[in-house]
């Protein structure tokens, strides 16, 4: 895949649908070592249930490419530290046939995501194409204006393993487990994944992801603090551009 062209341009046939999330959700992360990964999900208990699209015990691949622009925009702003920043992707849930073209916003502590769901087919030829943008759809506008202000192309694709639990009694809870992240800035498709790539962070390490709105749980904060886990400020994409790109000093 060429990583030159900057240029989005979806045209409104191949759309599937169209979802936006205006709630402001709150996302914090901590890192577990691997090996108590079980321990926790069973601390966690009758209070989360394991997300109805994956394996219960193994999970489901994750594969995301991630836009900037030649001098990594939207990587500098979260190194900054800026409060308000997006930043483009391009998702795939491995097995579907379907990809998720998103725009991530942080405000901030909260986070809204737009997203426009596309067949694998048509995200690849059209994404990539030169064609000129004609559809009048929100998320195409906003992310063909990015593109064509900063340049954006696609610069990093991403792939890690989730286990997903839902909150049982709060519908807005979501624990994720995250872990073999891997990544690679060159020789990576659009929309399939990549085999194998370099480690975002140790494999003996797993991101423990908590998105919630309004506030976390008290069972679930006395739980985190019971077991004494590290919060972390930690970007998937932001860690992989620092060790390619920065020798690993940024983040």
């Amino acid at each position: 895949m060429s990583l030159a062209t900057p240029v989005c341009s979806p045209e409104p046939e191949v759309l599937l649908s169209h979802l936006t999330d205006t709630r402001n959700r709150y996302e914090i992360k901590y890192l577990v070592p691997t090996r108590e990964v079980p321990g926790l999900r069973a601390a966690l208990g009758e209070y989360v249930e394991a997300d109805r699209h994956g394996d219960p015990e193994w999970g489901y691949s994750v594969y995301s490419v991630y836009w900037d622009s030649p001098t990594f925009i939207h990587f500098w702003e979260k190194v900054e530290g800026l409060k308000v920043r997006r930043k483009i992707r391009v998702r795939r849930y491995v097995g579907s046939d379907d990809v998720y073209l998103e725009v991530k916003q942080r405000v901030d502590r909260t986070q809204q995501k737009r997203r426009l769901r596309l067949s694998a087919a048509d995200a690849r030829e059209q994404l990539l194409s030169s064609s000129g943008m004609a559809a009048a759809d929100p998320v195409l506008q906003e992310v063909w204006l990015l593109c064509q202000r900063h340049r954006l192309a696609p610069r990093c694709a991403i792939r890690y393993r989730r286990r997903a639990f839902l909150g049982r009694y709060e519908p807005t809870l979501r624990v994720n487990f995250d872990n073999r992240i891997q990544y690679r800035m060159t020789g990576f498709d659009l929309v399939t994944p990549f085999d194998a790539g370099r480690a975002v962070i140790d494999p003996r390490t797993t991101v423990m992801e908590v998105k919630f709105t309004g506030r976390v749980p008290l069972w679930l904060t006395k739980t985190i603090g019971r077991l004494g886990l590290p919060m972390v400020r930690m970007s998937k994409y932001c860690s992989a551009v620092d060790r390619a790109v920065y020798g690993g000093a940024l983040t």
